[in-house]
């Protein structure tokens, strides 16, 4: 008898695991991620910086919430480097979720000039930021089974603020 309800046990054991392990499959196919919209792009010239701040809306349509890793961009004013970074360690739970950061650096020589010329002349400059979202895939939230890379890039023209 102990060694039937040992059977029925393990198998449900088993039977829950392939199910929670589909569960996480489902999941991860299920997650999209996007650039929403650039915030803001600021020059400081009495500090010599330029701050770009962005969006990034993730959309978790999935059965169990998530957590990125890392997020990881790169920003780019006309075509030049401007600069890169990453977040780590954001819960995306279901539903969407927006992710907002700034990216702060010493501008270039050519970057001066075009931020110098946009805010003289009032024109818009093309921004681009692209990059790509790390999310592990644990079983029970702490065996990694696999990462999910999920890539975003957008362009937009935008106005600069000083």
């Amino acid at each position: 008898m102990i060694s039937k309800l040992w059977g029925i046990l393990t198998g449900l054991i088993v039977i829950g695991i392939i199910i929670y392990i589909g569960l996480l499959w489902a999941t991860a196919q299920s997650i999209s991620a996007e650039m929403k919209s650039i915030e803001t792009l600021t020059f400081n010239p009495t500090k010599n910086k330029v701050i770009v701040c962005f969006r990034v809306q993730v959309n978790n349509t999935g059965f169990l919430d998530v957590s990125i890793e890392k997020l990881y961009y790169k920003v780019y004013i006309d075509k030049n480097y401007l600069g890169e970074g990453y977040k780590e360690n954001i819960l995306i739970k279901r539903g969407i979720n927006n992710i907002d950061f700034c990216l702060e650096m010493d501008p270039s020589d050519a970057l001066k000039i075009i931020l110098m010329r946009a805010l003289t002349t009032h024109e818009k400059v093309n921004v681009t930021v692209q990059g790509y979202i790390d999310i592990p895939i644990k079983s029970f939230g702490y065996i990694k089974l696999w990462t999910l890379e999920l890539p975003y890039k957008e362009t937009y023209y935008v106005e600069i603020n000083r």
